[in-house]
């Protein structure tokens, strides 16, 4: 659901920019203000895994195709203001490498994924959590906000396509939106489901139990194993990077199905505002080898490259705004 350049209009792209900056802005100050050791030591973790399952599409129709977005599962593990920094590493680092999403548009798609998707989601999933218990709690109201999530997010890119436009083009736009959207948030909710109860199943105290400051992580100290459980999230995340995003779906997703049905798309493709290094996530290389075997081998080398990219820039970010010498605190659940 990235939005490209010129799909909005310019003063949409402002207003969006503002409120997308500011909302990165708190979510920093969120960050270091909050949270302490366990949080930063995953957030890398957390959007190399993001990045690498954004670039699995997968079929959801006869030429349509949907990816994860992943914004209730970062607010699941790192809470929402810090899943919400995770995605906007995230959409940052495909925008400026991928050509994946606008430059214009950044604002706008950090809008939807990052504030809506993260921040929204986890507004739905918490009180689910809190009204169910227990692990049980977390795996339904997960699946249940990450279901939401897809919806919002569609609905905030709707009123920002149509704002200045007619009320009937908006409700239209809308409908086929909300109805596309609604089956891609299927698989959203499935694998944010199995990813949660992976972690409820190995390492239940990776689940964020939102503590109330920094000092309460201290208090209770970091449980062992938290590098062993960055590197293998690492691990896996470059595993779908290079093993599956090769044979990911080729058909439009959602937001590119309904404009190319509805005709809001430009009837001819603009030249970007920012040229990237790997337009459309394939690393240039030539190698003496069939065509279709170059572009997955291009495919897979730019996964690998743009994981570790968004990993090592989380990462960073969790350094610099982060306080400290602090640690997580310890998370019990009961059993399902």
């Amino acid at each position: 659901m990235h939005i490209p350049d010129v799909l909005i209009d310019s003063r949409v792209a402002i207003a969006t920019t503002a409120i997308g900056a500011a909302g990165l802005a708190y979510g920093l100050r969120a960050v270091e203000r909050r949270h302490g050791a366990r949080t930063t030591s995953l957030m890398g973790m957390m959007a190399a895994f993001v990045f690498a399952a954004q670039m699995v599409n997968f079929p959801v129709g006869p030429g349509v195709s949907g990816h994860l977005l992943g914004g209730v599962l970062a607010a699941v593990v790192l809470g929402p203001w810090a899943g919400a920094v995770v995605i906007a590493t995230v959409l940052i680092v495909q925008c400026l490498l991928f050509q994946d999403g606008g430059l214009t548009a950044l604002g706008a798609n950090f809008l939807n994924m990052g504030l809506v998707g993260a921040v929204g989601g986890h507004a739905v999933y918490a009180p689910i959590r809190r009204l169910i218990g227990g692990r049980r709690g977390v795996l339904v109201g997960a699946m249940i906000a990450a279901w939401f999530s897809v919806l919002l997010a569609a609905g905030a890119f709707t009123i920002e396509l149509a704002i200045l436009g007619d009320r009937h083009e908006f409700f239209r736009i809308l409908s086929w939106m909300a109805l596309v959207h609604a089956v891609i948030g299927v698989g959203e909710a499935v694998i944010t489901g199995l990813v949660v109860r992976f972690i409820l199943l190995t390492r239940p105290d990776l689940i964020e139990d939102e503590p109330d400051s920094v000092a309460d992580e201290v208090a209770h100290g970091m449980r062992p194993g938290w590098l062993a459980s960055v590197l293998a999230g690492l691990g896996i995340a470059l595993g779908v990077a290079v093993f599956l995003s090769p044979f990911a779906s080729e058909a439009p997703d959602g937001l590119e199905f309904v404009g190319g049905k509805l005709g809001f798309l430009p009837e001819e493709e603009t030249p970007p505002i920012l040229t990237a290094p790997m337009p459309d996530y394939q690393l240039p290389i030539s190698v003496p080898m069939a065509a279709i075997d170059q572009i997955k081998l291009a495919t897979a080398l730019a996964g690998l490259t743009g994981t570790l990219a968004v990993f090592g820039f989380a990462w960073s970010l969790s350094r610099v705004f982060a306080p400290r010498g602090s640690s997580s605190g310890k998370v019990e659940f009961d059993g399902v």
